[in-house]
C-alpha cells in the first residue's frame, strides 16, 4: 500500500494518471467505515495537504476552497466576516473536511433551514481517475452552466471522482441564537416537530435525543425575532404535550454536545442512518426497541424529526447480534420506503453482514454513471458492495 498527498489538482491528476490498482481518497478519516469497507487498496490518496481557502467575495457571499480543507478552519476564517459555511456535522470536530463532506452527504441540525452540502456546493473541480480535470459550476450563486457534478458528487462516498476544490455559497451569521428545549417522548417529539416546521416559525434545527428525551428547538436571526419567536415555539410545544423553555447559553451548549454524541455514537457501536418520512419516528423507535430485545442488545435513537432522518445505535452482544439487528431494521425501514446506511460499527459485524443489503431501484443508473466515470471499478472497490 501507498499513500500520496499531493497539493494541488495538477498534483492529483499527475499521480492518478500514473497510478494502477485499486485506489482510496481519504480526507480528514471520520467516515472511512461508512457504507462497505475499502480493504487494501493499492493507493491511498490523502487529500488534507490540498488545504486551504483560495477565494472569499464577502460581498456576493461565496468562498472557493481546496478539498483537503476542515470545516472547523472555514469556519475560523469565515467569522471574521460575519459569515459561515451553513453547515454544522457531529464529524466537523473530528476534523472532517470540506470535500470528506460532500462525498458522504453529511449534514447537521442546520439542514432545516439551510439545506445539506449539494444546496451550498455551487462549483466543482474533479480530478477523474484517469487524471483528467472536470470543473462544474462557478462564482455565482445563480449558474446554471454545464452538467451538475456537484451534486453527482454528493453521496458518492469517493467512489467517481476525487474532489479537489470547491466553490461555496455562504450565509450571514446569525445576529442571535437561542434554544427552546423540553422532555417529550417519542410521540410527542413527532407531532410537535411536525407542527413546528408547519408553523411560520422557520426554526434552523429540530432535534430529538431518545435517551433524554429532550426535543431542542433552535431559532436564529435578531434578537427581536428570536426573543418572538422562543415565545410562539414554547406555546407551540406546551400545546403538545411539551413543558419547555429557553435554555442558558450553557446548558444548550452542553446539551448540543449530547446530540452530538447522540448521533455519532460511541466505540464498539453500530450506527445506522436512516432517511424517511418525519412521520416515520415513532415506527423507527418501535422497531428499534424490539430488535434490541430480540438480540439482546442496548439501543439508543437520535433524530431530526421534522426532516425525517434518524440515527440507530445498536451496542453490547457480539457481532452476530449487531449484525442480526441491523439486517432486521433495515428490512423494516425499507418496507416503509426508506433507506438506510450503516455507518460506523464494529469490523466483525462486517463478517455477518452486507453492509448496503438489497439494491435500490435505479441500481443501472448508478452503474451507469460509475462505468462512466471509473469503468474499471478502481475508485473505493467494495464502498458499495455488490451494487457497482
Amino acid at each position: 500500500m501507498t499513500i500520496e498527498a499531493p497539493t494541488t489538482p495538477s498534483d492529483a491528476a499527475d499521480l492518478l494518471a500514473d497510478a494502477g490498482g485499486s485506489i482510496l481518497i481519504r480526507g480528514g478519516g471520520s467516515k472511512l467505515d461508512w457504507g462497505g469497507r475499502v480493504e487494501d487498496p493499492d493507493l491511498i490518496v490523502d487529500t488534507t495537504a490540498m488545504s486551504g481557502l483560495l477565494t472569499h467575495n464577502a460581498a456576493d457571499m461565496t468562498a472557493s476552497v481546496r478539498a483537503g480543507t476542515p470545516l472547523q478552519a472555514l469556519q475560523a476564517y469565515l467569522a471574521d466576516s460575519g459569515q459561515w459555511l451553513a453547515i454544522d456535522p457531529p464529524a466537523a470536530a473530528r476534523g472532517a473536511t470540506i470535500a470528506g463532506l460532500m462525498a458522504t452527504g453529511d449534514s447537521g441540525p442546520s439542514r432545516l433551514s439551510y439545506g445539506g452540502m449539494r444546496d451550498l456546493v455551487i462549483g466543482v473541480t474533479l480530478v477523474l481517475v484517469d487524471g483528467t480535470i472536470a470543473r462544474s459550476g462557478g462564482h455565482v450563486i445563480k449558474n446554471v452552466a454545464g452538467y451538475d457534478l456537484a451534486k453527482l458528487m454528493n453521496g458518492s462516498l469517493g467512489t467517481l471522482a476525487l474532489i479537489a476544490e470547491v466553490v461555496l455559497r455562504l450565509h450571514p451569521r446569525p445576529q442571535s441564537s437561542v434554544t427552546v428545549a423540553g422532555l417529550a417522548d417519542v410521540e410527542q417529539a413527532a407531532a410537535a416537530s411536525a407542527a413546528l416546521a408547519a408553523s411560520p416559525l422557520g426554526p434552523s434545527a429540530v432535534e430529538w435525543i431518545g435517551e433524554s428525551q429532550d426535543l431542542l428547538v433552535r431559532l436564529d436571526g435578531s434578537a427581536a425575532h428570536v426573543e418572538a419567536a422562543s415565545a410562539e415555539a414554547i406555546t407551540l410545544l406546551r400545546e403538545h404535550g411539551v413543558d419547555a423553555d429557553v435554555l442558558e447559553p450553557d446548558v444548550a451548549a452542553s446539551t448540543w454536545k449530547s446530540h452530538t454524541d447522540a448521533v455519532q455514537g460511541r466505540q464498539g457501536e453500530s450506527v445506522a442512518r436512516i432517511c424517511g418520512l418525519p412521520s416515520d419516528l415513532p415506527s423507527v423507535a418501535a422497531a428499534a426497541t424490539r430488535l434490541s430485545g430480540d438480540h439482546a442488545l442496548d439501543v439508543a435513537l437520535a433524530s431530526s424529526p421534522a426532516l425525517g432522518i434518524h440515527t440507530v445505535r445498536f451496542s453490547g452482544a457480539d457481532a452476530r447480534g449487531h449484525a442480526a439487528a441491523m439486517s432486521d431494521l433495515r428490512d423494516h425501514v425499507q418496507h416503509q420506503g426508506a433507506s438506510v446506511l450503516l455507518r460506523s460499527r464494529p469490523p466483525e459485524v462486517d463478517t455477518h453482514l452486507d453492509a448496503l443489503g438489497e439494491p435500490p431501484s435505479t441500481l443501472a443508473v448508478l452503474r451507469r454513471i460509475k462505468a462512466a466515470f471509473d469503468p474499471a471499478a478502481r475508485l473505493a472497490p467494495g464502498r458499495f458492495g455488490g451494487w457497482y
